[in-house]
């Protein structure tokens, strides 16, 4: 009975020791870990110029700004819209009393087809596509065996007289007139000829124009003479009817 009460006795007094024994080590602990954090904190302090330089790539925003993205996409209302990279050629200074360039002459060649209404129409190789007047217009057609229209420019036959057809005096004449208005735009048509001044005929620059036109050195008008369907032109005078 005795014994069994001492042992009692005892183990709560063993129980009381351990508590306290176990707070004691829970408080260092505590006071250690504090410790730490504030030495922790002394240090960050006294290095924080050097953690900042570290620390400061991984805070870093990569993204653009949405506002700087707009502007940069908006132009400059006074930027030129030259290419980027592209220098501009520099203008020379005009030198005072500089003397002018030249001004091209731009009067056309003599030859050229396309000479318009008041030009002296004449030279070589000319060539077009003739059809009768009335149907293309007054220009590259025929209108009788001795009148022709080419490049707006109204062309009779110098060297020869044609019959009429509008104003003939007899079916005859009528009839010989349409003949040589017909071989007049086969002649032609038949390849390039030439537009040349008769002889002691005065140079005439207009709508309407007097020329001899030949090939290889022949009148298309002497041609028509010999056919039968013109006249010299000295001999104008000479009727068509019988």
């Amino acid at each position: 009975m005795s014994s069994r009460t001492a042992s009692s006795r005892r183990a709560p007094a063993k129980r009381r020791k351990s508590s306290r024994s176990s707070s004691a080590g829970q408080g260092v602990t505590q006071w250690i870990v504090i410790l730490a954090l504030v030495a922790g904190g002394i240090a960050l302090y006294d290095n924080r110029q050097t953690v900042m330089k570290q620390v400061a790539p991984l805070l870093k925003d990569d993204r653009p700004s949405v506002a700087r993205t707009e502007r940069k996409a908006e132009p400059h209302p006074e930027k030129s819209a030259a290419p980027v990279g592209v220098a501009k050629a520099p203008v020379p200074p005009v030198a005072v009393g500089a003397a002018k360039a030249p001004v091209p002459d731009a009067k056309p060649a003599a030859a050229s087809a396309s000479a318009g209404a008041g030009t002296a129409l004449m030279g070589e190789d000319f060539k077009g596509r003739f059809y009768f007047c009335g149907t293309s217009g007054l220009d590259n057609c025929v209108a009788d065996g001795d009148t022709f229209w080419f490049s707006k420019t109204r062309i009779t036959l110098a060297d020869i007289s044609a019959p009429a057809t509008d104003k003939a005096v007899c079916q005859q004449e009528r009839d010989r007139g349409f003949a040589a208005k017909v071989r007049l735009r086969d002649l032609l048509n038949a390849g390039k000829f030439d537009i040349e001044v008769l002889k002691g005929q005065p140079l005439q620059a207009g709508s309407s124009v007097m020329r001899v036109v030949t090939r290889d050195g022949r009148s298309l008008g002497s041609i028509l003479v010999s056919e039968g369907l013109a006249k010299p032109r000295l001999a104008a005078n000479q009727s068509w009817c019988p």
